[in-house]
């Protein structure tokens, strides 16, 4: 298991949260099986589930409400997400809360994209990845960073 403790010297606590409007309950249990297989893969504890189904991201988000409390209470210190999305299709939004999220001492992690890139790092110094998680192995995305663009393709070699 990768050592990441939390504040309080506890193995860390590790949640997952998930929003899609509208309502796909197929879509979601893929994506949070994938965020399982994502904890696993880094010997983070099963995560809790929080999940806003069929919520719009202007309204009141009551599991992201409870996520919030938990980790200004120090219960949770991983959540993991499908993209930044889930917490709005604004960017501003969507950065706005995970910069809240870690402000309360949590590390947000994203999947990897489809092609199992690793991203590069976070300009904050790459904190988004855990210790001892190997770099060759499909990292997650620090969220608030783009995906890179396609390469160029050079005319004398197509």
């Amino acid at each position: 298991m990768i050592d990441h403790p939390s504040r309080q010297g506890r193995p860390s606590r590790t949640a997952l949260y998930l929003r899609c409007y509208p309502s796909d309950t197929a879509g979601l249990e893929c994506q949070r099986a994938a965020l399982e297989r994502l904890a696993l893969q880094h010997g983070l504890p099963v995560p809790g589930s929080y999940v806003d189904n069929g919520m719009r991201s202007g309204t009141r988000l009551p599991a992201l409400e409870r996520l919030l409390g938990q980790a200004e209470h120090g219960w949770v210190d991983v959540v993991l997400v499908p993209g930044p999305f889930v917490f709005s299709l604004d960017d501003r939004a969507a950065r706005a809360a995970v910069r809240r999220l870690e402000r309360l001492g949590c590390t947000v992690l994203e999947l990897p994209d489809r092609a199992g890139r690793a991203r590069p790092p976070a300009p904050r110094g790459g904190h988004w990845r855990l210790p001892g998680a190997p770099a060759a192995a499909a990292a997650p995305r620090p969220l608030g960073r783009p995906a890179p663009g396609p390469l160029p393709v050079d005319a004398r070699t197509a």
